[in-house]
């Protein structure tokens, strides 16, 4: 993973979730209830972004969260990673396919920050 520059003040992960508008909507109530723990374990700004215009439309939304640096993203994860929650999710994702994906996450910071 690259590490971002020094000076850049936030790291923005994207979640892109991809399924029938049912399944997006199934995405919508998940990412409602699971907003409380994302922030408990760390996560700033917890949003799903959906289209206006562009690609997928009806069948795309985006989880965003934002972290001071990539070390608070680690810690984040690392809690994820060692949850029943992530057990959870990963059971009802597979359950979910084909009508469900999450079909990449992005880790990003700002290249052009002061």
């Amino acid at each position: 993973m690259l590490n971002p520059p020094k000076g850049t003040d936030v790291i923005t992960v994207a979640t892109r979730w991809e399924g029938t508008p049912q399944a997006i909507h199934a995405v919508e109530a998940g990412s409602k209830a699971a907003k409380p723990q994302h922030e408990a374990w760390g996560a700033k700004n917890p949003r799903l972004m959906r289209p206006v215009t562009g690609s997928g439309g009806l069948e795309v939304a985006l989880y965003v969260t934002d972290f001071d640096s990539m070390e608070e993203y680690g810690r984040f994860w690392d809690q994820v990673s060692a949850s029943e929650w992530y057990v959870q999710l990963q059971k009802d994702v597979a359950a979910a396919h084909p009508e469900l994906r999450m079909a990449e996450q992005m880790v990003m910071y700002n290249a052009i920050a002061d």
